[in-house]
């Protein structure tokens, strides 16, 4: 009796599913199965002229066998090597959604989201449930979002763990609609336990926090083409709840509040607001996006929010030629120090433009974008050589062009970019400098009936700054060949590879790889990879030196 029970948590709190586990459908899974991979691999390395950076000979054994119970899915891996010795659960944070109809249980180890300013995303260790039964929209969790970690001072600071405090809390989703139109109401509430701790941190600024946050999320079509949502949230947070009390604090007609978290000296209000207003037609589309976060807005059901941002953005997209041509764009503003209170306020502009023409044979992908950004005065006036005024360029393309039957194909593929960053302000622009460009065409050809292939490429790249210029250029070939119906494979590729600093020499590169591979069976294959390296350098800093590797693997599912 006490095996089974032992059975049964075990499945329930070890399931970490893709997807919902639907219990309807349970009578039709096999109630066990097992599969997976094993490999071992063995590999060798030989090096002249600097040290060496890996070891001569290295094996290493691998397994991952995944064991399925009812449609439940528990992976497991295990590898031996000549540095490392595992027996691991990948996913070692499991949580099981079973679904019934129109009932969601949570689990276990779950990250939802309920709204992106609520709960969103954070990994938390609990259970909950989630109700849609017509146009109800219910859900409710409640778990650990932070386990208690100790600060360890015999620890070296970049090894040590950081100190947390254990922090539990819930949220809940009261809603109507559907996907497409609905209304939901978000509260989340958390909190550190101050007493999760054996010994206070005293090396970190750690300090025992609790959060409130209250959202509104909607999402609306309407006059058929016209689709509106809209995402808001308030969020009391408490950074320090030992903080001094504010005496006499009267908060009028939502004193109730002070029974819900604790409000001290070191507690904030904060917003969070996005929205956007799209139309939707069959050829083109256009969308109106805004966003405001104030400065240092947190929720403890989100791990990270980038603050003191307002945006304004304009999108859209155009279909010409039956899809063949589309063009599309954006173009946004954004500032920062939306309270007022930064010395200076920086403004950005960001834009974006694609052009698209494909067919079959042919196509082109053309796409620009502009990034700038100026500061204008906040609290202080600006000194104009610390003012910062800078526009990024960036264009790119791609052109391609194919000739294909069944006995022949050819491919040509041109891609280009080009990069730039221009200094408006003339005291900093002479030190700012910074170009690149970079050119790459390549040539494939194929005989598919002989299952072969032969590519050709040429690079070329120019990385130019304000104290120096580099170019990288040259070719690489490659040759594939499939033989024994496909059961065999063959690839080859060489690469030549020029460096020059400042137009002067400064070495090459030579690189060799081959690789092959063989099926042996449905379930077997052998994988072997010989690879040299030679760098010719003609840079005194830089030594000169020939590296080979090699590596044989084999693999067999189950």
């Amino acid at each position: 009796m006490k095996r089974i029970s032992l059975l049964v948590l075990f499945l329930f709190a070890a399931c970490y599913l893709a997807k919902s586990q639907d219990l309807s459908q349970i009578t039709k899974q096999k109630p066990f199965a097992i599969n997976g991979t094993v490999g071992l691999g063995l590999g060798t390395y030989n090096v002249s002229g600097i040290p060496a950076r890996q070891r001569d000979f290295s094996y290493i054994f691998n397994g991952a066998p995944t064991l399925t119970v009812y449609g439940v899915t528990f992976p497991f891996s295990v590898v031996i090597s000549d540095q490392q010795r595992s027996y691991t659960q990948p996913f070692n944070q499991y949580g099981i959604s079973p679904t019934y109809k129109w009932i969601t249980f949570h689990a276990g180890w779950q990250s939802l989201e309920f709204s992106p300013f609520t709960l969103a995303g954070h990994n938390f260790l609990g259970g909950g449930i989630e109700l849609n039964p017509g146009r109800l929209r219910f859900g409710f969790i409640y778990g650990r979002f932070n386990k208690a970690i100790e600060e360890d001072l015999n620890q070296p600071l970049a090894l040590a763990q950081q100190a947390a405090y254990k922090r539990t809390g819930y949220s809940t989703k009261l809603g109507w609609g559907t996907e497409r139109n609905h209304v939901d109401v978000i509260f989340l509430n958390a909190k550190d336990q101050a007493s999760s701790l054996n010994n206070t941190p005293i090396s970190t600024e750690l300090s025992p926090a609790e959060n409130m946050v209250l959202g509104i999320s909607s999402k609306f079509s309407f006059l058929k083409h016209f689709v509106f949502d809209m995402d808001v949230s308030g969020s009391i947070y408490t950074r320090n709840v030992l903080s001094d009390t504010v005496e006499n604090l009267k908060l009028d007609k939502v004193d109730f509040i002070k029974d819900l978290i604790t409000v001290n000296s070191s507690t904030q209000l904060l917003t969070a607001a996005q929205t956007s207003i799209g139309y939707n037609a069959t050829n083109y589309n256009v969308r109106f996006r805004y966003r405001r976060v104030d400065p240092d807005y947190k929720s403890m059901g989100a791990y990270y929010f980038e603050t003191d941002v307002q945006n304004y953005t304009v999108e859209g997209m155009l279909r010409l030629m039956k899809g063949q041509l589309q063009l599309g764009g954006s173009f946004g503003l954004q500032n920062d120090n939306i309270l007022h209170d930064k010395s200076v306020r920086s403004n950005r502009k960001i834009g974006a433009a694609n052009i698209s023409f494909n067919k079959v044979d042919y196509g082109v992908d053309l796409r620009y974008t502009n990034f700038g950004i100026t500061q204008d005065r906040g609290l202080n006036p600006i000194i104009d050589m610390f003012r910062v005024a800078r526009t990024n360029h960036n264009l790119s393309t791609m052109l391609r062009y194919n000739i294909n039957n069944k006995s022949i194909t050819h491919g040509f593929v041109l891609v280009g970019n080009l990069q730039s960053l221009v200094d408006l302000n003339e005291l900093t622009k002479p030190n700012s400098k910074s170009n690149s460009k970079m050119a790459n065409l390549s040539y494939q050809f194929g005989l598919p009936k002989k299952l072969f292939s032969a590519n050709a490429n040429l690079s070329y790249t120019v990385a130019e700054v304000t104290f120096g210029k580099t170019i990288f250029y040259g070719p690489t070939l490659g040759l594939s060949q499939a033989l024994d119906k496909g059961n065999l494979g063959l690839n080859v590729s060489v690469s030549y590879q020029l460096q020059r600093n400042n137009n002067i020499d400064a070495g090459n590169i030579f690189n060799i790889n081959f690789n092959s591979s063989y099926r042996l069976g449905k379930r077997n294959a052998a994988n072997l990879t010989l690879n040299y390296l030679k760098s010719n350098s003609r840079d005194i800093t830089l030594p000169s030196f020939n590296e080979f590797r090699s590596n044989l693997g084999l693999t067999h599912s189950f």
